[in-house]
């Protein structure tokens, strides 16, 4: 009993401690919500008064902001943009129209981007997980600025901006931007609305965000053949609002400013979030601006840019937290008085800023800006005032600038550091308390105590020492940091009870020397592993990891089952068996082999052609649907096989079937696969409904069997229900995949079979819970995950929803990413479970199970946390090594939960055997 209760507090303060981990290492920004005024905007530089109201006045009378999400750089600018939009490449080439290139960084999700284009700020990671709950922004931004100074504005398009500004708007009209699968109403909405508002003069600025090509991405990739359709309508959109423009600059109502750009891009995998190239550029073209057509490439600009600059050309004050620089590339026929005293507004609103970090008056970014400020005092006290000169203050307003801005953006990214330490040091606790398995029954209060006064003293000085300051007892003044404290302290305790009951002297249970080949493997696999997230590559490319693991597993059994069989026949005595080991080991091999290029992933080779891409093909609808047809059958048939022999089965058969039927309809009604002749798709998901209700049926109908097993056959009990369990997580697993990965379940469930076979031929089986667990992350690899966020298959978490319930999709998404590794441990106990008759014998084999694998996630976690605190200031810290981070963490959490459920079920397993006749 007390191996359980120390297993559940494992889980539990193993749980805890990496989301106090999380919560310290990301951080979130808390910004200052004063709000700037015209009174900001400055009368004199340094001691000279200028003319504010000439120098600084507005540009245009109107503004349409035109957001394409996920328009990555190449979309307008190689073969297929200028194919695809014609008439947009034309108009670049009038000197009024501007391509600016943007460089965004990540994360590269919609909220993010939307908040940086408007603030001026960069938001932090956290704000990609905040993504799916976007919360009113309090800052100041370029559309309270505008609304405050009288500016009516008017949006349609992606609801997000109606949750950041719901009441910035005087008319408007939101889409959902979660329904992956809509391709065309979704812009259609948006659409509809500009011919009405074209009749309407009441309106000062319109922005519309266009979702329908993020949504092509999501679901086909950057490479699809809807792809150039959609760019196709967005260039007749462009045409028909740069035809109205022209009318009403006929009409006098111009000026008018129509920006065309995207909030992120697109990854060659068709998601977006990380850091790639073709996430993180986007265009930007500006018609009615101007533009110096003398250089050959495009100008580059950061997109939090466009909130000063659309802040000058409407006359509005910079928003009072912004980092960007105006883009002057926009504004190339303005005098160059009134440039200087753009950019010295500007400079002076960042420098504002800068000055409430400390010690900013030693950094060479303020000798910088006082050094500009000083040029352009000279340029105005100057007789002449040559445009020479005057390109020499604009470069040093420039190169303070963004000295300025880049310090402000390191700064901004803070972490906090006591938390972190005190995070990494109960992980180490929860990994030193699972890895001795040999205790004391008993255990006095002096040792605890003394133990527990060591790990205090411990603690306090790793925080003194790592953060530079002493734990302040002022910390105690706040009634919540006081209550936190002790109850870090009160688990700290109890940590120290569980570590003094351990039996040192036994050192580890298992003592290296008695590990077997198959045993030491596993061993120093672990720790390769973990010390390999050192490294950013091996990061991005650690599906490469697991494949040289998975491989020289197999290399390593053939060879020890070659040596068996050359053993045998020199004595005359070959079993078949041997032989049919080695063509299954040789089978495997060669599936590892086709598996690994069903989807491209990592960083390095994910542009490579893959199955799944040749299977998404128009051309290729026949092939796809005969894998969608042969991996649910193969599905259906291995749950028959495997089920008890009653007539419970054949029932159980019927809904599978009708289960497997419902998946097919679900994947027809998204043009995926050759639809059933005669049949026409429901609208509204109903084949998702059908499918659920079917499930909850089957759920009812296994409760119904687990009683009966319950009462009639006690030890069986926790077979039966484990064996539920893979048959639901099976379902709706295969519910959420991409058709073309339905045929990985399957696989999956024929080859732990036979690795587990092949295991106990050999008498190795101890190691079943390792390689299990080394399978399941194999295959989560051959489903196209890896450690970029982009990759998340977004489309899973809106399967047949018709409104937005983000516990739902969170719980969507979760199933569909870790689908591999839950169902390689769930295969495992239901394997061990069919290995042992003895009650008492399988549940400390299963306890014993569990303690190992939490032994093989928590290890490489604490020692990541480790990493990444040493490598915070990396320059691919939130690009490469925090998204590694959120996914481990998240691996860890979805384990500790089915263990716990595991240990609930073993209780439940227990209290029948024990009071039930």
């Amino acid at each position: 009993m007390y191996k359980n209760i120390r297993l559940i507090y494992t889980l539990i303060i193993g749980t805890f401690s990496i989301a106090l981990f999380i919560y310290g290492f990301f951080p979130i920004v808390h910004y200052d919500n004063t709000i700037a005024s015209m009174n900001d905007i400055p009368q004199f530089i340094d001691n000279v008064r200028v003319e504010r109201d000439a120098l600084y006045k507005p540009l245009v009378n109107k503004v349409i902001i035109m957001v394409i999400d996920a328009f990555r750089w190449d979309f307008i600018s190689d073969s297929v943009g200028k194919a695809a939009m014609p008439i947009t490449n034309k108009l670049i080439e009038n000197p009024f129209v501007c391509l600016l290139q943007a460089k965004i960084e990540p994360p590269t999700v919609t909220m993010p981007r939307i908040k940086a284009m408007t603030t001026g700020r960069v938001p932090t990671f956290v704000d990609m997980v905040l993504n799916l709950g976007s919360e009113p922004i309090v800052s100041d931004n370029i559309l309270l600025q505008a609304k405050t100074h009288n500016h009516d504005i008017i949006f349609y398009g992606d609801d997000t901006w109606l949750k950041l500004f719901p009441t910035m708007f005087k008319r408007y009209d939101g889409t959902t931007s979660f329904f992956v699968t809509d391709f065309t109403e979704v812009d259609n909405n948006v659409t509809r609305h500009i011919d009405n508002e074209f009749h309407n003069t009441d309106w000062s600025i319109m922005i519309l965000h266009y979702l329908g090509l993020d949504h092509i991405g999501h679901v086909t990739g950057p490479f699809s053949s809807l792809i150039k359709p959609k760019l196709t309508e967005m260039d007749n959109i462009i045409a028909k609002i740069y035809s109205k423009i022209l009318h009403w600059n006929e009409n006098g109502i111009g000026p008018i400013l129509f920006v065309i750009c995207g909030d992120h891009g697109m990854k060659d995998s068709g998601g977006h979030g990380g850091a790639t190239l073709q996430e993180t550029t986007v265009p930007i073209i500006a018609i009615g601006a101007n533009c110096s057509k003398s250089y050959t490439l495009p100008k580059k600009i950061a997109q939090l840019d466009m909130a000063a600059t659309l802040s000058v050309i409407l006359g509005l004050p910079i928003p009072y937290s912004n980092f960007g620089s105006v883009a002057l590339d926009l504004l190339d026929n303005l005098p160059i008085s009134r440039k200087l005293f753009a950019l010295y507004y500007n400079a002076k609103q960042v420098h504002t800023q800068f000055k409430k970090l400390t010690d900013y008056n030693f950094q060479y970014a303020h000798h910088k800006y006082i050094d500009a400020v000083k040029l352009h005092l000279a340029w105005l006290k100057s007789v002449n005032n040559s445009y020479e000169t005057g390109y020499d203050v604009i470069a040093a307003y420039r190169s303070a600038l963004n000295e300025m801005k880049e310090l402000l953006v390191k700064n901004i990214l803070k972490n906090d550091t006591h938390l972190m330490i005190t995070a990494m040091f109960f992980l180490c606790h929860v990994s030193w308390i699972l890895l001795y398995d040999q205790y004391y029954p008993l255990v006095t209060f002096k040792k605890v105590l003394k133990l527990f006064m060591i790990n205090l003293l411990l603690w306090i000085m790793i925080i003194s020492f790592w953060s530079f300051e002493i734990l302040s007892l002022s910390l105690f003044s706040n009634i919540k940091n006081c209550v936190f404290i002790l109850s870090i302290i009160g688990l700290l305790f109890l940590n120290c009870y569980f570590l003094a009951k351990i039996k040192y002297h036994h050192y580890f249970n298992i003592k290296l020397k008695n590990f077997k080949t198959f045993e030491w493997i596993f061993f120093y696999g672990i720790l390769i592993h973990a010390i390999s997230l050192s490294s950013s590559s091996y990061v991005e490319e650690e599906h490469q990891t697991w494949y040289f693991f998975w491989v020289s597993f197999l290399v390593l059994l053939l060879c020890k089952n070659s040596k068996t069989i050359i053993m045998q026949s020199l004595k005359i005595r070959v079993h078949s068996t041997q032989f049919l080991i080695s063509i299954e080991i040789l089978l495997l091999l060669t599936g590892h082999r086709i598996f690994r290029t069903l989807n491209s992933t990592g960083n390095k080779y994910n542009h490579l052609p893959d199955i799944a891409g040749y299977l998404m093909k128009e051309e290729s609808k026949v092939n796809i649907t005969v894998f969608v047809i042969i991996a649910l059958a193969l599905l259906v048939w291995i749950g028959f096989i495997h089920d008890n022999k009653s007539i419970y089965r054949w029932y159980a058969l019927f809904l599978n079937i009708g289960l497997s039927l419902c998946i097919y309809l679900r994947h027809t009604n998204n043009q995926t696969i050759i639809p059933i002749s005669l049949y026409h798709p429901f609208k509204d998901v109903k084949e998702i409904l059908i499918f659920w209700n079917l499930f909850t049926i089957f759920c009812i109908f296994s409760a119904y069997r687990l009683i009966l097993v319950a009462k009639r056959n006690k030890t069986n009990f926790l077979s039966y229900i484990i064996f539920f369990l893979i048959q639901a997580w099976i379902m709706v697993s295969a519910l959420l995949h991409q058709p073309y990965n339905l045929i990985l379940l399957p696989i999956q469930l024929i080859i732990i079979c036979i690795i587990n076979s092949i295991l106990k031929y050999n008498n190795i089986g101890k190691i079943n819970i390792l390689i299990n667990a080394w399978i399941g992350n194999v295959f989560y690899f051959y489903q196209g995950n890896s450690n970029s966020l982009a990759d998340i298959d977004i489309a899973a978490g809106y399967v047949g929803l018709q409104s937005y319930r983000p516990i739902i999709i969170g719980m969507y998404l979760i199933v569909n990413t870790y689908s591999a590794p839950v169902l390689a441990y769930l295969l495992n106990m239901y394997h061990r479970t069919l290995s042992y008759k003895s009650s008492h014998d399988l549940h400390y084999v299963l306890l014993s199970d569990n303690r190992i694998y939490m032994i093989w996630k928590l290890v490489p976690v604490t020692i990541y946390t480790f990493i990444i605190t040493i490598q915070k200031h990396h320059l691919f810290i939130w690009s490469v090594f925090a998204p590694k981070l959120l996914y481990e963490s998240m691996y860890l959490t979805v384990m500790n939960c089915i263990i716990l459920l595991l240990e609930t079920i073993i209780l439940i397993q227990y209290i029948i055997n024990k009071y039930i006749k």
